[in-house]
């Protein structure tokens, strides 16, 4: 009897609608072609298995659920069926579209183990047991991870990740399995945010593209240390066939380049590019150009994965005003209620690429680490700032960039603005015997002063961190112009801190945008208060400020430090921008678990 099983059960189901039909497997039962008691006992054995355990992500949920439910199966019946299993395998193959890979959840191992349920027969029951716990097992996982996410971002990202994770009240892990509503159950907690539906469209082409066999070439620059127009070179008819594969150019904008040299015609079409991956676009071909350049459609899918994680770890707040800054695009973004307007900003230096192998060698040579000045992806409130700040020099700047600079010039500190203090007493640079200390021993507080050419420039704006970073102005605007813009010590240079303070100061009761602007020795916007403004009148209320002050905001203002290398903007175009931390590869490394 027992080896009729499946041929009499696929001949019901395929007789019947899309579900079996209960009379006729009641009828089956009776008559001795399914006994489904010795699939709920073959349920029960199997879930006690260690061996099988060990190798279940949800090994202790499971074991609670099947117990619950008296070990009543939730797939074995329907996955005899092969349009039934294959309503749930394709589940499990649209997971691409969520930058998952069918591979995670076992997708070719369930449909071999179903085949081998099939097949030997003498082990029936015991193979369908395992196979319902398994597909049990993994559909818990993909409908876990397309909510909260496959990833732990503390574990990723090594303890610097502190955005706040996104919640789901009426998320129910088990309410998956039920082969009736699974369907249900997973458009119900798809992911609503606007910027991850379109990461969804965008990656489906490419899955798509990839599916049909399509691949990308990869240009040849072994030897090409750097390509400018007017350079001799045979490549780029391959960097046109490149630039059209990626969507950059036309087919007949390919007929451009010249197999001879680089033509300044061609030169328009990689700026072009350079611009739409916010390089700068000298139409130069370096490592940052020809590194993006050369990505294959797998990295592209991969890319979008890491964003789409991102994404699932975090979502931007619907509630405004806040502050944005993009690390990778090192680009800040001020959401007004109605609006929003943009600038760009100065991060931190990237880690070196063996950044953990120097650390390693470090402590085990007990020296000095190196340094990491990555700014940390944070989520804060700014709560006031300062105008004509002074800059205390962290430590790990003294030892490493400063210390020979004051050993061999002892006027270094005073032609630099800078002030030394100990126990806040102001002592002369120049008649301290600097040779007495070493680099890590310096008792002493070394504090430029405020002014024009302070680092910290005219303002700065600081919110709570366990890191002591901060927004602030600088001297320095000619970085603003670089097309990536990681070169601080960690703290984030803005490129117009008076719009900045402009936009805070709808925080603060006392304040006016314009009041602000005077206050940085600016005339106002307002066309009714300029033509009476007299930067001359000392008994103005408003004036400019020309002392270190700290103005407070009333209601502190959301800020969030995050990290996309895709992103739409206003008009739900997408751009792209270089892994500068390279971080994407650290999701989808952890990912593959």
């Amino acid at each position: 009897m027992v080896k009729s099983i499946f041929v009499v059960i696929a001949t019901v189901f395929l007789v019947g609608c899309k579900k079996p039909n209960q009379e006729k497997l009641d009828e089956l039962v009776k008559t001795g072609s399914f006994d489904e008691s010795l699939l709920i006992e073959a349920i029960e054995k199997k879930i006690s298995t260690p061996d099988l355990l060990k190798n279940l992500r949800f090994s202790d949920t499971l074991s609670d659920f099947y117990k619950e439910n008296e070990f009543k199966p939730v797939w074995a019946r329907y996955l005899a069926d092969n349009k039934m299993a294959n309503k749930v395998f394709n589940q499990i193959e649209n997971c691409k579209l969520e930058g998952f890979k069918p591979e995670y959840y076992k997708l070719e191992m369930l449909k071999s183990k179903l085949q081998k349920s099939i097949s030997e027969s003498e082990n029936v029951y015991e193979n369908l047991a395992e196979l319902e716990i398994l597909v049990s097992d993994n559909m818990l996982s993909f409908h876990r991870d397309r909510v909260f996410g496959r990833t732990n971002p503390d574990s990723v990202y090594k303890g610097t990740y502190h955005l706040p994770r996104r919640k789901f009240p009426d998320f129910e892990l088990f309410e998956i399995l039920n082969y009736d509503d699974f369907e249900q159950v997973i458009a119900r907690n798809a992911i609503k945010d606007t910027a991850y539906i379109y990461l969804q469209d965008l990656i489906k082409g490419y899955v798509d593209r990839q599916k049909s066999g399509e691949k990308w070439s990869v240009i040849d620059t072994v030897g090409i240390k750097k390509l400018e127009p007017g350079d001799t070179t045979d490549v780029m008819p391959a960097i046109a066939q490149k630039l059209f594969e990626i969507g950059i150019i036309s087919e007949e904008e390919t007929k451009t380049a010249n197999p001879e040299f680089y033509n300044k015609e061609f030169a328009a079409l990689t700026r072009r590019f350079q611009q739409r991956y916010g390089l700068f676009d000298d139409a130069i071909y370096g490592r940052k150009t020809f590194g993006l350049l050369n990505k294959s459609i797998q990295d592209r899918i991969d890319d979008i994965a890491a964003n789409m994680e991102r994404i699932r770890w975090f979502e931007l707040p619907e509630q405004k005003p806040y502050i944005d800054v993009n690390l990778a695009a090192c680009e800040l973004y001020m959401y007004y209620v109605d609006s929003m307007k943009s600038m760009r900003v100065c991060i931190g230096k990237a880690r070196p690429y063996n950044y953990f192998d120097l650390v390693k060698k470090a402590i085990k040579n007990n020296s000095l680490k190196p340094a990491d000045h990555e700014t940390p992806q944070i989520a804060s409130r700014i709560g006031y700032m300062v105008l004509n700040p002074t800059w205390t020099v962290p430590r790990s700047i003294i030892t490493r960039e400063m210390w020979w600079k004051i050993k061999n010039d002892k006027f270094y500190l005073q032609k630099n603005g800078y002030g030394v203090f100990y126990k806040k007493r102001e002592i002369r640079s120049d008649t301290i015997d600097w040779s007495k200390f070493t680099p890590t021993s310096i008792p002493f507080d070394i504090i430029q002063k405020s002014g024009d050419d302070n680092s910290l420039g005219r303002i700065k704006f600081i919110f709570p961190n366990k890191y002591s970073i901060y927004l602030h102005d600088t001297p320095q605007k000619s970085k603003f112009k670089w097309s990536e813009r990681a070169v601080s010590h960690g703290c984030v240079r803005v490129e117009d801190p008076v719009l900045l303070g402009e936009f805070l100061a709808q925080n603060i009761d006392t304040l006016e945008p314009d009041d602000f602007r005077i206050h940085m020795g600016l005339v106002p916007r307002e066309e009714e208060r300029l033509k009476k403004y007299d930067p001359n009148d000392t008994t103005a209320r408003i004036q400019p400020i020309i002392t270190t002050r700290i103005i407070r905001l009333n209601k502190t203002m959301p800020i969030y430090f995050t990290y996309r290398t895709i992103y739409f903007d206003q008009d739900w175009k997408v751009h792209y921008r270089n892994d500068i931390y390279d971080k994407n590869k650290y999701i989808i490394n952890a990912m593959n678990f």
